[in-house]
């Protein structure tokens, strides 16, 4: 019988800004009361000093430099799940961690939002991981986890109210997204750059639809925007939804949710676009006026941070998101859904995210055990997945409604 491993979680990146988040988190979660894991990187004086910093007698540490296969790979065979923020992940050999859990059939996920990096993970990794029995989770923050269990619930929603095959589109309206900036979102943008220069992201990939979903013609290809939005699209009155106007985060969300689209088989039929309201910017506008840019709480914004800086801590607490995703065939309302959280998006709610993850990997690894390979959120967990994050801190963290 083999011999169970060491660590039910291992957190890679926990000395930078966001694993930091993560790791107090998962130090304060019940899941793991009385449960051995372990934060890893490749600083160890770094590690210690996280580790001083929480309190749980069962966290250990593991130093592992990325580029020593031997040691990643013993790191690996040590966890039942791996979970990353360690990026840009093209840039600090992401790929090496992602690989071996997908060719050990270790459980693993992570915050990219790249997608060039994220469609070579699919096309080296998919079959690596299905073979091995692992679950890769791709987006496992806020992007892309509101967008895709978001369009998830909202499908469900339409069975029995619609004929097989009658097309359907999903559109994605985030309302609310009131955060801050990280150097790591700064250098992640960096990263997509130098793809661009080097060739390895390209100008097809740019306006592929399916980018993440290899070999996929579906209701979405004659789009040809990674959004779904109209090509030049700046914004467009619709009834029931508002003014709608192009959102930043959108390019990284719809490839995501396209990509559970193809697994699921509905691709053919159901269409994904995602964009923001006016009203969104009117609330951050709110938000960082009604504060004084951070100034009267002495934790002003920083608005060039630096890698491994973050928002100001009344902004990961004061923060949050909502989006409504709306399913109609023609004029025909089906469905709608509404996700909400609290935190900042990118930090304070992503990295409670990214360990429920975690915990949902561990906890419901014996659930869907049909569901391996380089996965999203949705065709990863689904179900067990809302459920966690409906009863995350009490039920106050995030909220689902379906109409």
């Amino acid at each position: 019988m083999p011999q169970k491993p060491r660590y039910e979680v291992l957190l890679y990146g926990a000395t930078g800004f966001t694993g930091q988040l993560a790791a107090k988190y998962l130090a304060g979660h019940p899941d793991l009361a009385g449960k051995r894991w372990a934060i890893a990187g490749r600083n160890a004086e770094a590690l210690d000093e996280v580790r001083q910093s929480l309190e749980h007698d069962q966290l250990e540490l593991v130093v592992c430099p990325l580029d020593d296969e031997a040691a990643v790979q013993a790191m690996v065979r040590s966890t039942q799940v791996v979970i990353t923020t360690a990026g840009p992940y093209s840039s600090y050999n992401g790929e090496a961690l992602l690989g071996a859990c997908a060719k050990l059939g270790v459980h693993y996920s992570d915050l990219s939002g790249e997608g060039f990096w994220q469609r070579e993970m699919i096309d080296s990794y998919h079959q690596t991981a299905i073979k091995s029995g692992a679950k890769i989770v791709l987006g496992g923050g806020v992007d892309s986890i509101p967008s895709d269990l978001g369009a998830y619930l909202a499908l469900q929603a339409c069975e029995g109210s619609i004929e097989d095959k009658e097309p359907i589109q999903l559109t994605a309206v985030y309302t609310e997204y009131s955060g801050s900036f990280s150097g790591g979102t700064l250098a992640s943008g960096r990263a997509r750059q130098a793809a661009i220069k080097s060739g390895r992201l390209t100008r097809e990939a740019m306006h592929d639809p399916y980018v993440l979903a290899p070999n996929t013609v579906g209701a979405d290809s004659e789009t040809a925007t990674l959004d779904g939005m109209p090509k030049r699209f700046r914004y467009q009155r619709v009834n029931g939804m508002g003014t709608l106007i192009p959102f930043f985060m959108a390019q990284i969300n719809a490839p995501v949710v396209r990509r559970s689209l193809a697994l699921a088989g509905v691709a053919e039929t159901v269409s994904y676009r995602e964009c923001c309201s006016i009203g969104m910017w009117a609330r951050v506008a709110w938000l960082y006026s009604s504060r004084g840019l951070g100034f009267p709480l002495g934790e002003p914004i920083n608005f060039n941070p630096k890698s491994g800086q973050g928002p100001p801590k009344w902004m990961l607490t004061q923060g949050q998101f909502t989006v409504e995703v709306h399913a109609r065939s023609g004029s025909k309302k089906l469905s709608k859904v509404t996700i909400s959280g609290k935190g900042d998006p990118g930090y304070g709610a992503t990295s409670k995210m990214l360990s429920e993850v975690a915990l949902c990997l561990l906890k419901e690894q014996k659930n869907k055990p049909d569901a391996t390979g380089v996965l999203t959120p949705a065709t990863a967990l689904g179900d067990a997945l809302v459920d966690r994050l409906s009863d995350a801190e009490g039920g106050r963290f995030m909220r689902f409604t379906v109409v």
